[in-house]
């Protein structure tokens, strides 16, 4: 039996669905076992329709990330489901999209009335370890997916309301936190049960067609609202290119190309032109389909256009995408995949250029970019055992916006993470806080500017201490400033900080710390909005006054003069009259990006991709790396040139010839 749902009752159902999420959040909030979950907020719940999509996702609790994610390919892994069943996975290449690195744990309990499926309760959390080779799991070297935790593919955890202990133990014996795991795991299971719960009791106060027809009506409504936001952009192809700095094994930058396409009411993103999968942790396992890891600046836009549009993934249908197999944004099995985040918010940046060129004036500049969990692992010294804990997400400024100054310590892109208060840090592993604050004199300068930056510092006092800081980036090609603002700054790690034993890391793989060491995280800042001469000189006097700004980089960066803290008129005027122009075009990169253009030029960068596609995915990498090497040597000498990449090409495939079977 089928009802009409008319808009009042579309309105009702769609804020019960919602509550429905809402309180499985809470109940994870209260339940989880590991602070990351239960204090940072690494996981989130959702009401997921008969086909797999999000009707409902929490509003402002937990990550944000997974908007738009289409299930149906983990619900089609079993032929048969009963009533109880729990599916759990984590592997993202034998999971479809759902999943997107190993130590993001994915649950699915199926909600059964009058003998079928009517929608499934999901949940998932972050896992502070699911074993492999470094604690934490996430390892940036990584070279191959086996190397970073324990595979699941779609499990039954639960059958038929009994749990399987076996698989409880697989999962226990292969990690090195079991206990509080298996906490966030129970957590899990708690909030799929409350959904199953709360469906029902809608259907015994609605009625089971009504609450079926609702789900498609909300569906449905969220995507006739996301295609009229669309239709707000002006048609066209708009195209930008951003860089993940290196691929953390060399100096090789990786380039990310999109052309977004709009036509009327959809949206085409293609990222035909990056770069191939990389033998590190950065890629993204997207298997080519519309995800919400490459439409998150497309999430964004729509949320900010209609903030009342229902979070359904069904707001992505409108939305297609070109992702090229083998590509870092697609790449293949057995590629690692733990930094796929890291990736993830360049892709936000390079959508997010794309729609700035449609939407001049309108769109914030780019956030740090660089969202790096830093996992501290203590050895026990009377068990021998580790101790594994998150310590900090490690957000960095927002971008300066349209209208108001960028977020500092916050970055859109980490949706709803949260700082970990530093008592609970403490209590969890013995480390010692010793600072956690903003930067002064960090967030891009603008009409309107960027968030300022972080600095963490913690103490080590146990031998054979790690530190991992998985997703650093932005620690040298600084996020871009847009509308005549400037580029924001870039982050960095130190060891020991102003002392003799002092020691620049950089970019954070597996640090190796002695008790008593000190390390600092220095997170990046937000791009400028707008014209720095234009910013309101009591906006600066402000910022001086909150420590934010020095008097000193109020006068270089602003030209605002502050003579006993008040603004001088007269000389602010005269500075500001001798003040560069913003950047043409509207984007200021900084000088970093324009110096690794200088040595690796555009038409170069065209050339390699175009030869490397002649080979299989597996080999393009390092055909990357060795074309890369010549044109470095060429360089020395004189401007490299198209002809050199053919040439030092012809030369690699030559060495090549036997492994592909030419010979």
């Amino acid at each position: 039996m089928t009802v009409a749902i008319d808009r009042v009752t579309l309105e009702v159902l769609r804020n019960h669905y919602q509550a429905v999420v809402e309180d499985m959040a809470r109940i994870m909030e209260r339940t989880a076992y590991t602070t990351f979950v239960k204090e940072t907020a690494d996981f989130s719940t959702g009401l997921v329709s008969s086909g797999g999509e999000y009707v409902a996702y929490p509003w402002n609790l937990g990550a944000s990330s997974y908007l738009g994610l289409n299930m149906a390919h983990t619900l089609a892994y079993f032929d048969h489901y009963d009533e109880g069943d729990i599916v759990i996975c984590n592997d993202a290449y034998l999971s479809g999209p759902l999943c997107t690195h190993l130590p993001d744990i994915h649950i699915l309990r199926p909600i059964f009335h009058g003998g079928r499926i009517i929608c499934w309760g999901y949940a998932f959390v972050h896992s502070s370890d699911i074993g492999g080779a470094v604690p934490a799991s996430v390892w940036p070297r990584a070279t191959e997916i086996f190397q970073e935790g324990l595979r699941l593919r779609p499990t039954k955890l639960f059958r038929a309301g009994v749990l399987q202990e076996d698989v409880k133990n697989l999962i226990s014996d292969n990690c090195r936190i079991p206990e509080v795991n298996w906490g966030d795991i129970k957590a899990m299971v708690a909030a799929v049960s409350s959904c199953d719960r709360r469906i029902q009791e809608m259907i015994g106060k609605f009625g089971l067609a009504t609450v079926v027809e609702g789900i498609d009506a909300v569906l449905d409504y969220a995507e006739q609202r996301a295609r009229a936001a669309i239709r707000k952009i002006p048609d066209g192809t708009y195209r930008f290119t951003e860089y993940m700095e290196d691929d953390l094994r060399s100096e090789v930058p990786i380039r990310i190309q999109v052309a977004l396409t709009i036509e009327g009411d959809t949206i085409h993103l293609d990222f035909t032109g990056t770069d191939p999968q990389v033998s590190s942790a950065l890629n993204i396992a997207s298997h080519g389909v519309t995800h919400p890891f490459l439409c998150q600046a497309i999430n964004a836009y729509l949320v900010t256009e209609d903030p009342g549009i229902p979070k359904a993934s069904s707001i992505l249908r409108p939305v297609r995408v070109t992702a090229p197999p083998g590509c870092l944004v697609n790449a293949l099995f057995p590629s690692p995949i733990g930094v796929r985040y890291g990736t993830v918010l360049r892709v936000f940046d390079a959508v997010l250029g794309a729609l700035a060129q449609a939407l001049p004036g309108r769109v914030p500049a780019a956030p740090a970019g660089g969202i790096s969990p830093v996992v501290a692992s203590v050895l026990d010294l009377m068990t021998g055992q580790r101790q594994v804990q998150v310590v900090e997400p490690m957000l960095g400024g927002g971008g300066g916006r349209p209208e108001m100054d960028g977020i500092s310590g916050a970055d859109s892109t980490a949706g709803f993470l949260r700082n970990t208060p530093v008592e609970s840090i403490e209590a969890e592993v013995p480390i010692v806080m010793r600072r956690y604050h903003l930067i002064p004199d960090t967030g891009g300068a603008g009409e309107y500017r960027g968030g300022l930056a972080v600095r963490l510092d913690f103490q080590v006092f146990h031998p054979h201490a790690i530190v991992t800081a998985r997703g650093m980036e932005r620690c040298r090609l600084e996020p871009w400033g847009v509308a005549g603002g400037r580029a924001g700054t870039s982050g960095s790690c130190v060891v020991n900080r102003g002392t003799p034993r002092a020691r620049d890391i950089g970019k954070v793989d597996v640090l190796h710390l002695e008790p008593g060491d000190v390390v600092s995280f220095f997170s990046p800042s937000g791009g400028g909005h707008g014209d720095p001469r234009r910013r309101d000189p009591v906006a600066v006097q402000n910022d001086v006054r909150a420590g934010f700004l020095s008097v000193e980089r109020a006068r270089a960066a602003y030209g605002v003069a502050l003579v006993g803290g008040q603004v001088d008129a007269k000389a602010t005027a005269s500075l500001r009259a001798a003040m560069p122009a913003p950047p043409n075009g509207g984007f200021d990169f900084g000088e970093r990006r324009a110096e690794m253009e200088r040595r690796w030029p555009l038409a170069i960068q065209d050339a390699a991709f175009r030869v490397l596609e002649s080979v299989p995915a597996a080999v393009r990498d390092w055909g990357k790396h060795q074309i890369y090497e010549r044109i470095r040597e060429i360089a020395a000498a004189r401007p490299p040139t198209t002809a050199d990449v053919d040439e030092a090409w012809a030369d690699i495939r030559a060495r090549l010839a036997r492994a592909l079977g030419e010979s």
